[in-house]
């Protein structure tokens, strides 16, 4: 599923919350077997993208001179941030990166 302008939910958080699971589980047993940490999946960072576009087009932002920009600090912070996601705690990362990238912004 990608970012459908006509989907009124462009990013589905059950999905997405899903991979994050998953990602993190990877995470946990490298760290336990001594193997480098994971890339983030091609989903994931696609994800985070769309986030990051979408969030680019809010009428706060949308005009700015420098909206590419924007949305690689977004991009960027999120992925700086990703290893704090805590399915434990919630299982929203939609709501989670949309507001990383809203501060970036």
């Amino acid at each position: 599923r990608g970012a459908d302008p006509n989907r009124e939910h462009y990013i589905d958080n059950d999905e997405f919350f899903k991979e994050m699971v998953t990602w993190k589980k990877e995470i946990a047993r490298a760290k336990k077997e001594g193997l480098p940490i994971p890339r983030v999946t091609e989903s994931i960072g696609q994800k985070i993208l769309t986030i990051a576009t979408r969030v680019s087009f809010m009428p706060k932002f949308v005009n700015y001179p420098f909206r590419e920009e924007m949305i690689s600090d977004g991009v960027e912070n999120c992925l700086l941030y990703i290893q704090n996601f805590n399915p434990k705690k919630s299982n929203k990362p939609f709501a989670y990166f949309t507001t990383i990238v809203y501060y970036a912004f």
